[in-house]
């Protein structure tokens, strides 16, 4: 990744719904990756967090600390509701942060960051909708060098019966609740017991779905179906506002769907949804992946972190 500096860097933190990692930015250059999975370390409290936050941070070589985090966030400081780490909700993240490092510090929205890292790695994009579809669902759009709105389009309503699934946060019907990659697992494990199909004790529901879809064991590719016209209704709601030209993806569970060849179900349930069928061709529409290991949201915070001074 080239030489480390001694000054300049970031500390950028991100998470959302499985875990979350730190790494040193300058530029677009990430150095000394760290995520909690790798190492086994389960984050339940304010402390236990912080301490991987400072983790072998010296002062004299960083200019802050940036975070990338999933939920509603206020004044670039408090974490008003997270979805997934309620440990966080009500915190003021960056206040907390410079009373442990007394270095200056702010907080964004992990899709906001991801967009503006992004944009910076499709520089000649000028309109777009980046979406992460992991275990849960974010987006954000990006326009003439701007994010539209913080909107929070995951939790857009996409069964409004009273028995839809609970979402994260504490919302009936959101889409992901419906198609995230949580919810997923869920419906795996009831269309299993239903089947009366046993999941393998050492296997993650999704990794026994993607081995049975594999076998083209029906319920496992109608599961996939099912989750692929999920998405397409939504993304017609989406474009039928925005006609959007591209959406860059990103996610595990994304990887996971498009190398099933569920994107011509996806694109098909929008074109039937539509009032204009060819808003979702793919000359019309362009679908695209951003780098892996979450590289949009780490280098997108840093420089969200700069444009603030």
């Amino acid at each position: 990744m080239g030489t480390v500096q001694e000054v300049g860097l970031i500390r950028v933190v991100d998470g959302g719904g499985d875990g979350f990692r730190r790494a040193d930015i300058i530029g677009k250059e990430i150095q000394n990756l760290v995520t909690t999975k790798a190492r086994g370390i389960v984050i339940s409290t304010l402390d236990d967090f912080l301490d991987f936050v400072v983790e072998d941070f010296n002062p004299q070589r960083f200019d802050g600390i940036a975070y990338a985090l999933a939920g509603l966030i206020k004044d670039r400081d408090e974490v008003k509701k997270s979805p997934n780490a309620h440990f966080l909700d009500g915190v003021k993240m960056a206040l907390e942060t410079q009373k442990r490092v007394q270095k200056k510090s702010a907080v964004f929205n992990d899709m906001e960051a991801a967009v503006i890292g992004m944009s910076a790695l499709f520089p000649q994009e000028n309109y777009f909708m980046g979406i992460t579809w992991s275990s849960g669902i974010g987006l954000r759009i990006w326009k003439d060098g701007n994010i539209l709105s913080l909107a929070e389009g995951g939790h857009m309503v996409l069964d409004p019966s009273p028995f839809a699934p609970l979402c994260g946060c504490g919302k009936r019907g959101h889409v992901e609740a419906i198609i995230g990659g949580h919810a997923i697992k869920r419906r795996v494990i009831a269309e299993t017991e239903a089947l009366g199909i046993r999941v393998p004790k050492d296997k993650h529901p999704c990794q026994f779905l993607d081995e049975e879809f594999e076998k083209e064991q029906e319920w496992a590719v109608n599961l996939y179906k099912i989750v692929g016209k999920g998405m397409g209704i939504f993304l017609a709601n989406i474009q039928t506002l925005l006609k959007l030209p591209l959406i860059i993806w990103k996610g595990t569970f994304a990887l996971r769907v498009f190398e099933k060849g569920i994107e011509p179900i996806i694109r098909s349930q929008m074109q039937s949804s539509l009032i204009d069928p060819t808003w979702a061709d793919e000359s019309n529409l362009r679908f695209e992946f951003s780098p892996p290991n979450n590289e949009d949201a780490l280098i997108g915070a840093a420089q969200a972190f700069k444009s603030l001074s």
